[in-house]
């Protein structure tokens, strides 16, 4: 089973990324392979609706595919102004109903205040589910991120950091319950 992780941050030293890092660590735990796509490390060209989408640059052929082969995903982004990254939904812009159909999708806010990040949870859902994806119920929400963590990489919260690690157990669960084939194959 392939975990993939986005994160919608084009911040180098991402809370975003620190977040999905603690889910994929816990669907890996729970028997996954995991694979992160920080988007600042993933210069995608901007999606213009070309008609011939061979003609794209490799990067975007390569983030394709590695979503496409992904049994299940995990999104995160940080809430600027009131909604996800532009990177972000850039990124997504690049997927096509086809390629999202069926998967399980764990999905992340990340907030500088205290208020968390609820637009931006509400928005990824919305996305998925007009993509034909099944964002999991659980979509937990980073406050203050920017003092959220401890130096190791985990939350501050005990509460916030068992919910995450939640969330990565419960995106392996959901994926073999939907896909009972994924289990078998792993063996």
């Amino acid at each position: 089973m392939k975990i993939v992780g986005i994160a919608g941050s084009m911040n180098a030293n991402s809370t975003t990324k620190q977040a999905i890092h603690i889910v994929l660590e816990a669907a890996k735990a729970a028997g996954a392979d995991v694979e992160m796509i920080h988007l600042a490390d993933w210069k995608l060209p901007l999606y213009d609706d070309r008609d011939d989408t061979s003609t794209y640059p490799e990067i975007v052929h390569r983030f394709v595919k590695a979503v496409s082969e992904a049994d299940g995903l995990v999104i995160g982004s940080p809430e600027y102004h009131g909604t996800m990254t532009g990177a972000l939904k850039n990124a997504i812009d690049f997927l096509e109903g086809r390629i999202l159909r069926d998967k399980q999708v764990a999905i992340i806010g990340v907030a500088g205040g205290s208020m968390g990040a609820t637009n931006t949870v509400n928005t990824l859902q919305l996305i998925m589910r007009n993509l034909h994806a099944w964002p999991l119920p659980s979509s937990p929400s980073i406050p203050s991120a920017y003092n959220a963590f401890t130096p190791e990489g985990k939350l501050k919260d005990e509460r916030l950091q068992a919910r995450m690690e939640q969330l990565g157990q419960q995106l392996v669960q959901y994926v073999q319950m939907m896909n009972p084939t994924t289990e078998k194959q792993q063996r």
